[in-house]
């Protein structure tokens, strides 16, 4: 079975990463295998001075690679970025894989949405694909299927439901 790719879209500030904790820590208590993806659209670092591996890579390594019996993980230049549909295939193992960014990509998407952010629905505008609404603006007329922001278990039924119809 291929996994299901779900993605969390919204604002900064909306609740994204904390819905995304919520929902990963719900479907791994079910026994889900469970991926994330978070999209960056700015440099980041996760090596460390002091630490091996950021002395080897800014010694002129390109890729550095870390392998235990518990983690593997991996540090890479890229002239440009690597395409989403590679990307995926790191996920064959997983039954679901929420996604914190790639708002353009063609794969379902919720919308995280707090009234207090004061900014425009994602779904209104050219973002496709999006699903369901999680906010606290159960009033906002939309055909959109809606669930409360903090409604964990309205949004992981409809997420399993989605899942279920392939």
């Amino acid at each position: 079975m291929k996994p299901y790719f779900l993605g969390v879209v919204g604002y900064s500030g909306s609740g994204k990463t904390t819905l995304l904790e919520k929902l990963i820590r719900r479907f791994h208590r079910e026994g889900f295998s469970v991926g994330a993806l978070k999209h960056d659209a700015h440099s980041f670092e996760i090596d460390y001075p002091g630490k091996d591996s950021y002395r080897l890579k800014h010694a002129g390594a390109k890729r550095i690679l870390l392998s235990s019996k518990e983690k593997f993980a991996l540090v890479e230049d890229r002239d440009k970025e690597k395409p989403f549909e590679d990307v995926k295939k790191m996920f064959l193992d997983c039954d679901i894989v929420f996604i914190e960014g790639y708002k353009l990509e063609d794969i379902d998407k919720i919308e995280v949405h707090r009234k207090e952010t004061r900014h425009n629905y994602l779904f209104e505008s050219q973002i496709k694909n999006i699903i369901l609404l999680a906010t606290d603006e159960m009033d906002k007329d939309t055909e959109l299927h809606k669930c409360f922001i903090d409604d964990i278990e309205c949004i992981t039924e409809f997420i399993k439901e989605r899942m279920q119809a392939g």
